[in-house]
Formats: C-alpha cells, sequence, structure tokens
C-alpha cells in the first residue's frame, strides 16, 4: 500500500468517526432542547411523542442521507454514502419521550440512490432527494405516535424514477405511565 493510499484510508476513517461524533451531538442537543422546553413551559398532565423512521423501500433504492428536524432542531442526521447501514437498518426508533403541548412540525429529508441492476440498471446513475414534513398538536394526557416511512408509490406500471416517496403514520392516543415509573 502506498503512502497516498494510506493516508487516503486514515483521512476515511476519521471522517468515519467525526460524522458519527456529529450525529451524537445533533442527537444530544435535540433531546437537551426538547427538556428544557418542557421544563420551561411544560404544564399540566404533559404530552408525548414517539417517532420511528422506517425504511420500506425496495433495493432498487439505497438510503444515502437522513435529516429529521422537531422544529428545526436536528434530531438525526447521518450521512452513509455506500448506502449499507440506512439502507438496512428497516426500523430505527428515534424519540420516545415528552414534548410540551402545542403545535409542533417533523421535517424529513431523505436521500436515495439508484441501486439498479437488471432491466433497472439505468437507475444507478440517479440520485433522489425527498424532503416532506408533518405538523401535529401535542395534547395534555395524549400520547403522538409518527411512523416516518420511505416507501416506493404506485405498482408495477409506476415508473422507477417516480417511486421513492415519504409518508407519515399518525396515530394519537391517550397516554399510559409506564409501569414502574413515575409520570
Amino acid at each position: 500500500m502506498s503512502a497516498d493510499q494510506e493516508y487516503g484510508l486514515k483521512m476515511k476513517e476519521l471522517e468515519d468517526s467525526v460524522a458519527e461524533l456529529k450525529e451524537q451531538i445533533f442527537r444530544s442537543k435535540a433531546k437537551l432542547t426538547l427538556l428544557t422546553e418542557q421544563v420551561q413551559g411544560g404544564t399540566g398532565a404533559g404530552s408525548r411523542i414517539v417517532i420511528t423512521h422506517k425504511n420500506q423501500m425496495g433495493g432498487n433504492f439505497l438510503l444515502v442521507e437522513v435529516d429529521y428536524f422537531l422544529d428545526g432542531t436536528p434530531l438525526w442526521q447521518e450521512l452513509d454514502e455506500k448506502g449499507t447501514k440506512l439502507t438496512a437498518m428497516k426500523e430505527h426508533p428515534l424519540w420516545d419521550g415528552n414534548i410540551i403541548e402545542g403545535s409542533h412540525t417533523l421535517t424529513v429529508e431523505l436521500k436515495y440512490t439508484g441501486n439498479g441492476t437488471g432491466i433497472w440498471q439505468y437507475l444507478s446513475g440517479y440520485e433522489f432527494k425527498l424532503k416532506d414534513s408533518v405538523t401535529f398538536t401535542a395534547e395534555p394526557g395524549k400520547m403522538v405516535t409518527i411512523d416516518v416511512v420511505g416507501f416506493e408509490k404506485g405498482n408495477f406500471t409506476t415508473e422507477m424514477t417516480e417511486r421513492p416517496g415519504i409518508r407519515f403514520d399518525q396515530s394519537v392516543q391517550n397516554d399510559k405511565p409506564i409501569k414502574g415509573k413515575a409520570k
């Protein structure tokens, strides 16, 4: 291995480490912000939110980047240039905790690259940037559940380049205290 190759490999390892640390910092910052808001503004019975990322895309699409923001605060940001780690992550819990009551916005950006084989070989040159958001209301004593799903729209007649999509599966229910934990 040449010195240039060795240097390149060490730089790549360092970049991966930095990206992982950035993700941890963004998560910690988001949690701290939400906890601060709860302590400063939360009243009454409180509200709870559960956010889960789900990847239901087929093998022709590799998830290479995710960006989640709750009320503008980064919740989860990750870059996976090869798309192996994020694509394999079929379900990833992002948040399960209290939130101040009121209106909130969850914004999601997903970036896929084509992974075409056979008759879909042409997809390998494509990049798909999806961005969408959902606004929800956190009510006292309620739990909002949001599953953010990256999926393929349409059916077998839908052009492959038109298939990537995001949807928000949302439900609201009475929040039940977790056994053994004080609310």
